[in-house]
């Protein structure tokens, strides 16, 4: 319960805590505005950091719902191949200033910021440890 609220207050105070120049251009209508300016280094940084309070209160989660150390494992394996390819899409797409490009920007920014593979490995797990209990 508390690695949810935890995840929750970084959603709340993510202003004050992260670097993130996309926070408002994205509630803003992005699609009719330019890209903003961003200190690469600095929003590297942050993003890095906020990925890692993501995946870290992703895994206690995780082993607080199964106690398995493989579980734990294949975490840690999704979030640094997914991390790998999403930061690396972000800068290719983030050198674009097309129409289409701002919205997969978007989504690839939202998969670095947001525990969303929590909401992906956590029904795949279960489904994984009910198949093996039952067989």
């Amino acid at each position: 319960m508390i690695s949810l609220v935890a995840l929750l207050c970084v959603r709340i105070f993510e202003k004050h805590l992260f670097y993130d120049p996309f926070i408002d251009y994205f509630k803003s209508d992005f699609q009719l505005l330019s890209l903003p300016k961003f200190d690469a280094f600095l929003y590297i940084i942050s993003t890095c950091f906020r990925y890692g309070i993501n995946l870290l209160f992703t895994a206690v989660i995780i082993w607080f719902l199964y106690k398995s150390s493989e579980f734990i494992k294949a975490t840690l394996w999704v979030y640094l191949l997914a991390f790998v390819i999403l930061f690396g899409s972000f800068f290719v797409l983030a050198s674009f200033d097309y129409q289409w490009v701002k919205m997969c920007l978007f989504y690839v920014r939202r998969f670095l910021i947001h525990p969303i593979l929590l909401f992906i490995l956590v029904p795949g797990f279960y489904f994984i440890y009910n198949t093996k209990s039952s067989v």
